[in-house]
């Protein structure tokens, strides 16, 4: 395969790239793929010159295999549009912890919080878990769209009330409820009761693993100091 003078990311897809992997989220899906480092290397060259083949890329054969192999994997499609290239992000590698960081063993004990934050929470929580209210398909892009609407208000306060709301009723649910379910579900409660917040999606290394949360004037909400290590797969929606 001849490689075009352009390329650009599939609409689709988010893509945050690190010395060593390219990790790419489907946002129609769901679904994450990982990329080797090559592939990461040969993305970031597009992405610092809008997708021009020629300019971004001096004679590398290694490269053009990958060039062509993101292309056959539907990463990667023909033609130049600058625009999507605002989708690729460049990841900041977290620091190794050879094993000194502490993972608890159990479930911390959350602080109460107002009446209403639980019974909105609840109800965000049904919401995710039921797919934004709709069929099993197209159910992470419908819930994804209501967690990323920023309306009303900023108010941190009552952020972190909604986030141990939001956690304590999971803890309940005989379903699977873990970080996206929850970051979601925190940001649908917040904007009924008239908040703005942000729903944050993001990759780390050292190992890759995936993280949501939730942010209220640039702070995270209700997470731990690790939080730093993840870099966002998109710009802030707040």
């Amino acid at each position: 395969m001849t490689l075009p003078p352009s390329l650009s990311p599939a609409p689709h897809l988010r893509l945050v790239c690190f010395p060593a992997a390219c990790v790419a989220l489907d946002v129609e899906k769901g679904t994450v793929r990982l990329f080797s480092g090559e592939a990461a290397r040969a993305v970031a060259y597009l992405r610092g010159t809008g997708g021009s083949c020629t300019a971004a890329l001096p004679p590398s054969p290694v490269r053009e295999r990958t060039l062509v192999a993101l292309v056959d994997a539907g990463v990667l499609m023909r033609g130049g549009d600058s625009g999507a290239w605002d989708n690729v992000r460049p990841g900041v590698p977290s620091s190794p912890s050879w094993g000194t960081r502490d993972s608890p063993a159990a479930l911390a004990q959350l602080p109460r919080a107002a009446l209403r934050w639980y019974v909105l929470g609840s109800l965000a929580l049904l919401t995710v878990l039921g797919g934004g209210f709709g069929g099993r398909r197209g159910a992470f892009t419908r819930t994804r769209r209501l967690a990323r609407t920023a309306a009303g208000v900023t108010d941190h306060t009552a952020a972190v009330e909604a986030a141990h709301a939001v956690r304590k009723a999971g803890r309940f649910l005989p379903l699977r409820v873990a970080c996206w379910e929850e970051a979601a579900a925190i940001s649908i409660a917040l904007r009924w009761a008239g908040y703005r917040a942000a729903f944050r999606h993001g990759v780390a290394t050292d190992p890759v693993r995936l993280h949501a949360w939730v942010e209220v004037g640039g702070r995270a909400v209700a997470e731990s100091d690790d939080i730093t290590d993840y870099t966002p797969f998109e710009e802030s929606c707040e």
